[in-house]
C-alpha cells in the first residue's frame, strides 16, 4: 500500500517538494546512551534530544504508572521537599453508608542527594512496583520522550501539520536529507517505523501543499499577535521571554520564506506584522532595561 501510494505521489515526475511522513513507534522505551547513539551515527543534531532521565522524574512517573488501574488504592505525592520526594500508598474502602475511610499502607522515599529510592514496607506489592520501574525508568526514555524528539526534528524541518490533531507532516525538500537520517534513527529503536511519501510538483500537490502552508503560518502568526497583546498589558518579568520571542519571529521569517520558494505562496502581512511585534517586543524590551 504505501509502495503503490508513493508511487502515485511520484507519477507526474515533476521536481521534488518534498515529503508528507508519518511514523509509528512500537518497543521505544529506550536507555539514555544507547539513544545517544543511534542519533550520533544518524549524524542529527544532539540538541534535538530530550532532556536525560532523572531520578525525579523517574520516580514520579514510576508512582504514576503503579497507580493506573488500581480499584481501591491510590498513589499520592506526599511530600516535595528540596531533599525528598514522598510518596504514599492508601487504600480506599467504601462503607455501607456512603462514606469512605482511607489508610496509608506503604512510603515511597526518593533522597534526592543520594538518587535513591527506599519503602518504609519492604514486600509491599505497590511499594516494591515502584521501585523496580524506578529503577529502570532512572536511565531510560519512555516512548513519549522519543516522539518528543521526532517533533523536535520536524519543528527544526519547517513541518507543516497536514490532520487537525497531527501525525501526519509534510516536510520541505531542502530538509529531505534530515528527515531521511530521522528516518535512519529511529527504525533503530525497538520495532518501530518512519514512513515517507515523496511529493513531487503537480498543479493539485503544490495547490494543496500551499494552502496548507498558509494556513499554518497565519495561524502561527495570530496566535503571536494575541500573546504581545498580553505581553503589553501585562509584561513578563522575564526579559529571556521576550528575547526568545525575537528569536522565534526571525524563524517564522524564514519558514515563510522557505515555503515561498518550495512553494510559491505568501501571508499577507506577514513581514509588516512581524516588524510591528519585534518593535513591541523591543519596546519592552527598553523599558525593562530602563527600569
Amino acid at each position: 500500500m504505501i509502495e503503490k501510494l508513493r508511487s502515485t505521489l511520484a507519477a507526474k515526475g515533476g521536481a521534488h517538494l518534498g515529503d508528507i511522513t508519518y511514523w509509528t513507534l512500537s518497543d521505544a522505551r529506550i536507555s539514555r546512551p544507547t539513544l545517544e547513539t543511534v542519533w550520533a551515527s544518524a549524524g542529527l543534531d544532539p540538541a534535538h534530544l530530550p532532556e536525560p532521565p532523572t531520578a525525579e522524574r523517574a520516580i514520579k512517573l514510576a508512582a504514576r504508572m503503579a497507580g493506573t488501574g488500581q480499584a481501591d488504592r491510590l498513589v499520592r505525592l506526599g511530600l516535595e521537599s528540596e531533599s525528598q520526594v514522598i510518596f504514599t500508598v492508601i487504600r480506599e474502602q467504601r462503607l455501607g453508608d456512603g462514606s469512605l475511610t482511607y489508610a496509608q499502607e506503604a512510603r515511597v522515599v526518593l533522597d534526592r542527594n543520594t538518587e535513591l529510592a527506599s519503602t518504609d514496607s519492604p514486600g509491599h506489592d505497590l511499594a516494591e512496583g515502584i521501585l523496580a520501574r524506578f529503577a529502570e525508568l532512572k536511565d531510560t526514555h519512555p516512548s513519549d520522550d522519543v516522539r518528543r524528539a521526532v517533533m523536535n526534528v520536524l519543528g527544526s524541518c519547517a513541518s507543516i501539520t497536514l490532520r487537525d490533531h497531527g501525525g501526519v507532516y509534510w516536510i520541505p525538500a531542502p530538509h529531505a536529507a534530515t528527515l531521511r537520517k530521522l528516518q535512519a534513527a529511529i527504525e533503530k529503536i525497538g520495532t518501530s517505523r518512519v514512513y515517507l511519501l515523496p511529493v513531487h510538483a503537480s498543479a493539485d500537490a503544490t495547490k494543496t501543499l500551499g494552502e496548507a502552508a498558509v494556513a499554518a503560518l497565519t495561524e502561527e502568526l495570530n496566535a503571536l499577535k494575541t500573546e504581545v497583546e498580553g505581553f503589553v498589558a501585562a509584561p513578563p518579568e522575564r526579559q529571556s521571554t521576550l528575547v526568545r520571542r525575537l528569536d522565534q519571529y526571525d524563524e517564522l521569517r524564514g519558514r515563510a520564506e522557505l515555503y515561498r520558494s518550495v512553494l510559491s505562496v505568501t501571508v499577507a502581512d506577514l513581514e509588516s506584522t512581524l516588524t510591528s511585534l519585534t518593535a513591541s517586543v523591543e519596546q519592552l524590551l527598553n523599558a525593562k532595561a530602563a527600569a
